[in-house]
């Protein structure tokens, strides 16, 4: 017998297949490492989130929300006026010191509160300069009350922009907690189209409990 007969000879030969090539695979390129080429899975949103320049949105919904108000003032006496001042029921109050950050807070989601309470020694800024970084806001819906000194002295380094221009309203000294009570009401109403709600207790009412200036 020839020992040199081709093995598989007279036997159908067996075709060595090739998987077939995936149209969307992408070869490595020469000196990619395999950690260099990520599989980036289609981009999904979650449902009820909309994507708006990168940033994610919660629509806005039929039923309103809270009333929020974020207070930031300076001074104890005065920051603790605004506090009575807004203790009515259903309201959410966020009180900040001179060290925490007003823009931060802001432009959290699910968006800036109703009312932002500034004053203008906030924070030790100059020239109202936390008062210009939350103007965006102010397009969304945010009112921006200020508490200045002379809302209509402009800064010399921004001759132009008065307190009252960067401001919905600006007030000055003396401040009250029932002024001020009585405006954020005010604005309540006007935001919201229905009357302010009543005050949290009894102990709330700031009448009478205003220290003399």
């Amino acid at each position: 017998m020839n020992s040199n007969v081709r093995k598989g000879s007279g036997t159908a030969r067996k075709q060595s297949r090739r998987p077939s090539r995936n149209p969307n695979f992408k070869s490595r390129k020469p000196g990619q490492s395999p950690s260099d080429r990520r599989i980036r899975p289609k981009d999904t949103l979650a449902e009820g989130i909309i994507e708006v320049d990168g940033a994610t949105e919660a629509p806005q919904s039929a039923v309103k929300g809270p009333y929020r108000i974020l207070i930031a003032v300076h001074r104890p006496r005065f920051r603790g006026r605004a506090v009575r001042a807004t203790a009515l029921v259903g309201w959410e109050i966020t009180t900040l010191l001179n060290k925490q950050d007003v823009v931060g807070q802001v432009s959290r989601l699910p968006g800036p509160p109703d009312i932002v309470l500034l004053s203008g020694d906030f924070g030790r800024q100059r020239d109202f300069g936390i008062f210009r970084a939350i103007q965006p806001w102010r397009s969304k819906g945010m009112l921006l009350v200020g508490m200045v000194e002379d809302c209509e002295t402009a800064p010399e380094s921004f001759p132009d922009l008065p307190p009252s221009r960067l401001c919905d309203v600006c007030i000055s000294p003396p401040y009250t907690a029932a002024g001020l009570r009585t405006l954020l009401m005010g604005l309540y109403e006007a935001q919201r189209g229905e009357p302010a709600p009543p005050p949290r207790t009894a102990a709330a009412d700031p009448e009478g409990d205003d220290d003399d200036e």
